[in-house]
């Protein structure tokens, strides 16, 4: 990303949500998860969040550790317009169908904002063959 994510305009759409996810994650190179932080005003944070070699199944564990970190940032994104919100975005080698282990991360992730307090904006799925919605 040649800007700085405080500097783009605000994600007010879904496609802008893909665009940019587009734009940090890219299509999969390896097995991580994204956390991408959007304040209430709808502009993303600087930081991004990579979790690298994460399972290929979610576990409670894994889990929890992201809900305490998703609880302790959450009044960081407080604007006077809203709460603010989360990306989450799966990376993963492989075909480009949805797998039901896709499916069950986006499940475990979207309870983890729920107990952690925090919306979530999108789940996203990153393949070699691009990025497309996830849940």
């Amino acid at each position: 990303m040649t800007a700085s994510p405080v500097d783009l305009p605000p994600l007010t759409t879904d496609e802008e949500v893909l665009a940019r996810v587009r734009t940090v994650v890219g299509a999969a190179r390896t097995r991580q998860l994204w956390i991408l932080f959007v304040d209430g005003d709808g502009r993303q944070s600087p930081v991004v969040v990579p979790i690298a070699d994460v399972p290929h199944r979610s576990e409670p564990r894994g889990l929890a550790g992201i809900t305490r970190v998703l609880h302790g940032l959450r009044g960081e994104l407080v604007t006077e317009r809203g709460p603010g919100a989360v990306i989450v975005a799966r990376e993963r080698p492989g075909g480009d169908t949805v797998l039901d282990a896709d499916r069950e991360w986006a499940a475990a992730l979207a309870e983890a904002c729920r107990t952690a307090g925090v919306a979530l904006r999108a789940t996203v799925l990153s393949t070699p063959g691009g990025v497309r919605w996830l849940g």
